[in-house]
């Protein structure tokens, strides 16, 4: 058998409309939404980015935008932020936080969670309980913010 090499995704920019319309009806139809574009700029976006995950990673970017979308179109705002490039900074602990160390010390994998389990828990919260947005919200791909859901038991 002769294998076949197929160069990166990245190396066939050309490509990537005609992908990014296959997966887009793909999942429209999948999931019953009447989306039947992409929007110039969201496109533009699409072929620019680097797709490091290759065809895969379109594959997801194009699945979330349309279980997010509202609009007969992907619009830019559906897309994944490592696609639109506003990766969103995570907060920063006051530097005061170390120096109230106890003496004693404490059981910090205990506090680590209880931190973990408050943002999951807000994010949900902010997003109204859609989880793609809330794992958006943390910077996090949507399965391990499903994991996390689950092992919280947040709902």
């Amino acid at each position: 058998m002769i294998p076949i090499t197929l160069p990166p995704l990245r190396e066939r920019r050309e490509d990537i409309p005609l992908v990014a319309e296959h997966f887009l009806e793909k999942f429209a139809e999948q999931m019953g939404k009447p989306i039947t574009s992409i929007s110039h700029e969201a496109m533009d976006l699409l072929v620019r980015h680097e797709w490091p995950g290759n065809i895969r990673e379109l594959e997801n970017a194009i699945e979330r935008a349309v279980a997010l979308e509202l609009t007969p179109a992907i619009l830019s705002d559906s897309l994944p932020t490592s696609i639109r490039g506003d990766v969103p900074r995570p907060p920063v602990a006051p530097a005061s936080a170390v120096d109230a160390l106890p003496e004693s010390g404490f059981d910090l994998e205990a506090h680590v969670k209880d931190i973990e389990r408050g943002y999951i828990a807000e994010a949900l919260k902010r997003a109204g309980g859609v989880q793609v947005r809330a794992a958006e919200l943390l910077g996090m791909s949507f399965r391990s913010f499903r994991y996390y859901v689950k092992k919280y038991n947040l709902r």
